[in-house]
């Protein structure tokens, strides 16, 4: 699909940067779009709002249905540096939909007094002179840039990648890993021991603590990095239990930790209570299971290799931005009133940031 879509919407400006991504503009708003599950994708228009805005979210949604489009277009959220949702084209209309959909959402943006963005995503600086494609905690999708700011923070980026790849020790990582891993275990204690409840969010700490430790640490960030995580988060979990264990003996009986914790390992040996601490064992690791899916994602934006692409990505997408010097509309899209750009002030995030 995203390559019919793709070559449909090159008529329109719209560039491809890999097989999954395309980018472009519409009536000055900039527009990415993202493959997903090979038949629809995530769209992002860039926008700069206060902060989300529930009531935007519900007329744009009206005006895809007002255009008879919510069978093919949905929209997901409206933040405040870009507003987000799907898009299905029909094998049969590709780019008159594609059309149709810009118009529409371009249109309720514009009748909202909602203006293309025109602040850098990367300073907050007015009229940036670029567009470049972003993906990180706070700005999605083609963002304006200064291009220059762009490229230096590029630059910058590849040099500490290249300082991590030549100085990153295994060693310091690990130790570094460990630490988080124990700041982990104990906030995950707290809740096992005065709750005697499981929560996969908190096992999702384990990780990324122990993956910011590992960081901290100045550890080689590479697929190596993910592996030592993952173990570490998986040892923490018989760990987390006899812990657990020894708490609650010392707690019942009014003793010490250390008296407490040999009680325990002399407990184990019973084939009665060895039997119920691997039952507790077990269910523990599937809930780590979903601690580690649920912080894969931050795990392996921290990789070299990760933040590379990203910086590439964000390079190879770079297009002028229409706004900076010559405001003309799309020849494809007819003209709509457009609000005067509202210059918000823009935290700045770093480009190795991105995914």
């Amino acid at each position: 699909m995203d390559n019919i879509l793709f070559q449909e919407i090159a008529r329109y400006g719209f560039k491809p940067v890999n097989p999954k991504i395309c980018v472009g503009t519409w009536r000055n708003y900039a527009v990415a779009l993202n493959n997903y599950a090979g038949k629809a994708c995530y769209y992002y228009a860039a926008i700069r709002i206060p902060k989300g805005s529930r009531e935007l979210l519900k007329a744009v949604a009206e005006a895809y249905k007002a255009a008879g489009l919510n069978k093919n277009v949905s929209v997901l959220q409206a933040g405040p540096n870009c507003i987000q949702g799907i898009f299905t084209p029909p094998k049969e209309d590709v780019g008159g939909c594609f059309t149709r959909f810009l118009d529409t959402l371009t249109g309720a943006l514009a009748q909202n007094g909602v203006a293309p963005a025109n602040t850098c995503a990367l300073t907050g600086a007015p009229n940036p002179d670029s567009l470049c494609f972003m993906m990180n905690g706070t700005f999605q999708g083609y963002q304006p840039v200064c291009g220059s700011v762009t490229r230096q923070s590029g630059c910058q980026a590849q040099a500490r990648v290249e300082e991590n790849e030549t100085g990153g020790s295994y060693l310091t990582g690990f130790i570094g890993a460990l630490l988080g891993m124990a700041l982990g275990v104990a906030v995950n204690l707290l809740t096992l021991v005065f709750l005697q409840r499981y929560f996969a969010v908190l096992f999702a700490l384990v990780p990324v603590a122990a993956m910011f430790g590992y960081k901290l640490f100045k550890g080689k960030l590479d697929k190596l990095s993910i592996i030592i995580v993952i173990l570490l988060s998986v040892v923490a979990v018989p760990l987390m239990e006899l812990l657990t264990l020894s708490i609650s003996v010392a707690r019942e009986l009014g003793i010490s930790f250390g008296t407490a914790l040999e009680a325990s390992m002399e407990a184990l040996q019973i084939p009665e209570v060895k039997k119920e601490v691997i039952a507790d064992i077990l269910k523990m690791l599937l809930f780590m299971g979903l601690g580690v899916f649920f912080a894969f994602s931050f795990l392996r934006a921290q990789l070299n290799s990760t933040k590379l692409g990203s910086t590439q990505l964000a390079l190879d997408s770079m297009q002028p931005n229409p706004l900076y010097a010559a405001p003309a509309q799309s020849a494809a899209a007819p003209e709509a009133p457009i609000a005067p750009a509202a210059e918000q002030p823009v935290p700045t995030e770093p480009l190795e940031s991105q995914e």
